[in-house]
């Protein structure tokens, strides 16, 4: 049986209600709109993906004031699976509370239930540039330095950094290099950091990303969420100046708080490798 008005109506709906709750802070409805196993897919913008109506509402109460205070959901297609299933897409416009605005397209399956529908699938893909470029952007390449972070993937680092980038950490603790020049260098730097630590990254937290006057450079205010058989689970701030050139890194200024890290991470950069000699 094919799609009724009414089913597309209630599909709607159903997606245009995901931006009341969230922002009236009604969290406590989610099960209204996600079925109970529903996986919400967030790996493009480097986090892992959630699963059940829990993990969502978890999840926007720890982001907290860096939510958007408001979602915008248009264009909405439906295009039917089977009688009980179909695809949808739209495009969502985020508007925080400083103005900044954002785009991302929501890819959801949705499944009809013995009363109305459901979301079983979402996969939020932010939009960064234009006319669909393929051209990576500079938080392309944000998300996926974070995910060989992550990944502790040192050929996926390799990929990211241009032959001749720099990598400066403006904070670094006496005796720590402060400045790694050259992809292979910046990656074996990396690498050995790895290896000589049991610090694992889980996710990263953005806190908040301005565009400059230069389009191939962002600011980038977050957190690195991560563990340690040493000291546990960690929240570590920190501010990236990053600059990209035909999507490679050509500068990364890091502006981690050294010492806090040392704190948290166990006295991490006392037993970091290639220190200044």
């Amino acid at each position: 049986m094919a799609l009724t008005d009414r089913d597309r109506i209630q599909i709607t709906d159903l997606v245009n209600l995901h931006g009341h709750l969230t922002d009236s802070g009604d969290l406590d409805r989610m099960a209204e709109l996600f079925t109970p196993d529903v996986t919400y897919d967030l790996t493009d913008f480097g986090l892992d993906s959630l699963h059940g109506p829990t993990a969502i509402r978890e999840a926007a109460l720890a982001l907290g004031d860096a939510n958007p205070v408001g979602h915008h959901v248009t264009n909405i297609v439906i295009t039917e699976i089977d009688d009980r299933s179909a695809r949808v897409r739209s495009k969502g416009i985020g508007i925080k509370a400083d103005g900044s605005t954002g785009s991302v397209v929501y890819d959801d399956t949705v499944t009809r239930g013995p009363d109305d529908w459901k979301i079983h699938y979402r996969k939020v893909s932010a939009r960064r540039a234009p006319l669909g470029s393929s051209h990576p952007t500079p938080r392309d390449v944000l998300e996926r330095w974070r995910r060989a972070a992550i990944d502790r993937s040192a050929d996926a680092m390799r990929k990211l950094y241009a032959p001749t980038a720099i990598h400066e950490f403006p904070f670094a603790l006496p005796g720590v290099r402060s400045r790694l020049t050259g992809r292979e260098g910046i990656v074996a730097w990396i690498a050995a950091s790895w290896a000589a630590t049991d610090v694992k990254y889980k996710s990263y937290r953005t806190l908040s990303v301005h565009a400059t006057t230069d389009p191939d450079t962002i600011i980038v205010e977050q957190e690195a969420i991560g563990t340690s058989a040493t000291t546990g689970d960690f929240t570590l701030p920190n501010l990236l100046i990053l600059t990209t050139h035909n999507g490679e890194i050509i500068h990364l200024r890091d502006y981690i708080d050294t010492a806090a890290a040392a704190v948290a991470l166990g006295h991490l950069h006392s037993t970091t490798p290639d220190r200044k000699q």
